[in-house]
């Protein structure tokens, strides 16, 4: 499918093609496997299997075949090597399967994503839902796009203030301090399992907040909150930290993905219930 017209005229439209063939061919070969593959427990809680490195492989070598100078944090790749992330200002995150578990287990929460992060900044992100078969595609100033057989511009969450009936999205009901505000606000639920999809949800509108305290890395992230950005949403923790793209640290335990007119105010409540101390 030709990408829209902001997208097609950015200064970004070749790494976009090839990032989105590359998305897409990786969730078609996921699929293809699916029900054939089985994951192993691994630390911290993960699930892995054999196709998140083959997806990896596939992503990462098609990014490398036609960018060979740029620079690359791939999640499989870096885990691997056991050494630390020395930072970049210009690079490319790759998180070929964002919910393994829903993988193996049958649901739809996964997704293939992708981001450039330039001068420090995410300026190109893309999310292949491959259950669905849709792609989510944003580039800084070009707005926000879900691609099927069309191309629909994404509008994010309209709400400018904290109400009853706010939509949470997580895999399972909030609890803890997220409990707490769902309870608040009367809020709804709306379930999804891959953190990139997540991010999705709120940068389609299908939900308004996304906020869960776990341990998460700039790979699970960076594509979203492009999207994110282009749809009036911010990104960032409970204490109202940006995520740190130059440096070298690349693992983040809060996340809090809403409109901006709400992030400051959310991101307060939620650091209230966790006390005083609380730091990032």
């Amino acid at each position: 499918m030709q990408l829209p017209d902001g997208l097609a005229s950015s200064r970004w439209a070749r790494r976009l093609d090839v990032a989105i063939a590359a998305v897409r061919a990786a969730g078609a070969a996921l699929i293809e496997l699916r029900g054939t593959i089985h994951g192993e427990e691994a630390a911290g809680g993960q699930l892995k299997t054999s196709t998140d490195l083959a997806a990896e492989g596939w992503v990462l070598g098609f990014l490398q075949g036609s960018f060979p100078d740029d620079t690359f944090l791939a999640e499989e790749q870096f885990e691997h090597a056991g050494k630390p992330w020395p930072g970049a200002q210009t690079y490319w995150t790759i998180d070929a399967l964002d919910g393994t578990r829903s993988y193996v287990e049958g649901f739809d929460g996964l997704c293939v994503q992708v981001a450039l992060v330039e001068d420090g900044q995410p300026r190109i992100g893309v999310i292949g839902e491959p259950v669905t078969r849709a792609i989510y595609v944003a580039a800084e100033g070009a707005g926000a796009w879900k691609l099927t057989d069309r191309a629909t511009r994404l509008t994010g969450s309209q709400l400018q203030s904290r109400a009853s009936g706010m939509r949470f999205v997580d895999s399972t009901r909030p609890g803890g301090p997220v409990g707490a505000l769902f309870a608040a606000h009367q809020g709804q639920f709306v379930e999804c399992g891959s953190v990139g999809l997540k991010i999705v949800r709120v940068a389609e509108d299908a939900a308004d907040v996304y906020a869960k305290r776990f341990t998460y890395k700039l790979w699970d992230v960076a594509p979203g909150e492009v999207l994110l950005r282009e749809v009036g949403a911010t990104l960032g923790t409970w204490t109202g930290q940006r995520i740190d793209y130059a440096g070298t640290r690349t693992h983040y335990t809060s996340v809090l993905a809403a409109p901006a007119a709400l992030y400051a105010d959310l991101a307060a409540d939620l650091a209230a219930e966790l006390g005083s101390g609380f730091s990032e």
